[in-house]
């Protein structure tokens, strides 16, 4: 049996506003929407997530949380998971990009530690609902391309795309993964919600990505950084080392590449 209530649509504007429109009047706890498409389909800082029908995993679960849980670093653990389970099913050389992409090595045979050869496989997006006095529900979106990259424009400054057929022997089910994906979040969400980031944090600095690397960093404000990343703090944020002093990043709005000659 499922550990999740799974509903799944040919088309939906988005997958995580489909559960947030449920959360805000009902209880949506272990929730899964899943879709085809979507016409509104959104990654981080509200940019559009393109994806052709049924080339890509698109889905949210809905998890909620007890009053007073912090939920610091839960796209960073979320992301740890995700990269356990691609493990699992002989996707490697996985890396995880602060705070909530998915990067494989571009071809067959990369090791992830190239700047040059990572591409964007998918990406975590959470957006939290009040649940009034039991807490506050967590939508957890998950987007990876499976058998197609998305054909819209690029970003000038964006990675280039990559699936997972580009990266295993035998294509992978869509069905199966995501099934293999809930249960790893039903499993690990309630260590989460008891013990926060620090279960996660070690699998998510060995997989990160562009380790030993320098780094540009791009602040909310405008300014910009250039620096190596140091440590991550027990929340999830990012520590960085640029002109001698440290720099802990908190928000989700900041913007983090491998630096560029």
């Amino acid at each position: 049996m499922s550990p999740f209530h799974i509903e799944h649509f040919a088309l939906l504007d988005s997958t995580n506003q489909r559960l947030l429109r449920r959360a805000a009047t009902e209880d949506c706890h272990r929730c899964c929407v899943v879709a085809d498409s979507q016409s509104a389909g959104r990654g981080q800082r509200g940019r559009a997530w393109h994806a052709a029908p049924g080339t890509a995993l698109l889905f949210s679960v809905a998890w909620r949380f007890a009053p007073g849980v912090a939920l610091d670093g839960l796209s960073l653990a979320v992301g740890a998971m995700t990269v356990a389970v691609l493990a699992e099913q002989g996707v490697l050389g996985l890396r995880l990009k602060w705070p909530n992409d998915l990067l494989a090595p571009l071809g067959h045979g990369g090791t992830g530690d190239d700047v040059a050869a990572l591409g964007k496989l998918g990406g975590v997006l959470i957006e939290t609902v009040s649940a009034g006095a039991a807490g506050r529900t967590a939508v957890i979106g998950v987007g990876i391309n499976v058998s197609a990259v998305p054909t819209a424009r690029l970003r000038p400054d964006a990675l280039p795309p990559v699936c997972l057929d580009d990266l295993v022997r035998q294509p992978l089910s869509r069905e199966r993964l995501l099934e293999a994906l809930i249960e790893r979040y039903a499993r690990d969400l309630p260590s989460f919600a008891d013990q926060g980031f620090a279960p996660f944090r070690d699998a998510w600095w060995q997989a990160r990505a562009w380790a030993g690397q320098p780094l540009d960093v791009r602040l909310p404000d405008g300014r910009e950084l250039s620096g190596g990343m140091v440590g991550l703090a027990p929340g999830g944020a990012l520590v960085i080392e640029a002109a001698g002093a440290l720099h802990t990043l908190v928000s989700g709005e900041v913007s983090v590449r491998a630096a560029r000659s």
